[in-house]
């Protein structure tokens, strides 16, 4: 079973519902494995009411292009394909924008000079644990200043994953 606390402006107490409602299961529950994640990366705090602790930790990337000006041509195809405006394509100077850059890798793939490489872009990390109430934890933390929170959140559901009858608190 899943149950989602979503939506709603910050200080409405999604927060506070979710870890009571986590807490409340926990107590109840007779056993009933329990997964609770904090998909709110960019102000996590549920680990303030769960108290978990962290035992795994994993950081987030994505892969940013470079451009090797050497092999680089200037064609354009980078920027023709890029849906996200990442690399524009300046006479002959190529610019990367990695705030922009949402890793997809298509770049890399249409140049025909072999002149683009990725390098892993640490955005956030993961972290996991169980709490003192046997909760498993897992929450993200998105880097200051990082302008894409779903890498983050994508990669948090990917990492834990639940086991057969557990109930999922997100």
């Amino acid at each position: 079973m899943r149950i989602t606390v979503a939506s709603g402006k910050g200080g409405t107490g999604k927060t506070t519902v979710a870890t009571s409602l986590a807490l409340s299961l926990a107590a109840n529950a007779a056993g009933l494995p329990l997964l609770f994640l904090d998909c709110d990366v960019e102000a996590p705090n549920a680990h303030l009411f769960l108290k978990p602790v962290f035992e795994n930790h994993k950081d987030v990337s994505i892969l940013i292009p470079s451009i090797d000006e050497t092999k680089c041509t200037s064609c354009g195809k980078c920027a023709e394909v890029c849906e996200y405006h990442a690399i524009v394509v300046l006479g002959k100077k190529v610019l990367v924008f990695p705030q922009l850059c949402h890793g997809c890798g298509s770049c890399t793939l249409v140049c025909p000079t072999k002149a683009i490489q990725e390098a892993p872009d640490v955005m956030g990390i993961l972290q996991s644990g169980f709490t003192p109430s046997g909760i498993n934890f897992a929450q993200g933390i998105l880097n200051i200043g990082e302008p894409m929170a779903v890498p983050v959140i994508q990669q948090l559901k990917k990492w834990v994953t639940p086991q057969p009858g557990q109930v999922v608190i997100v």
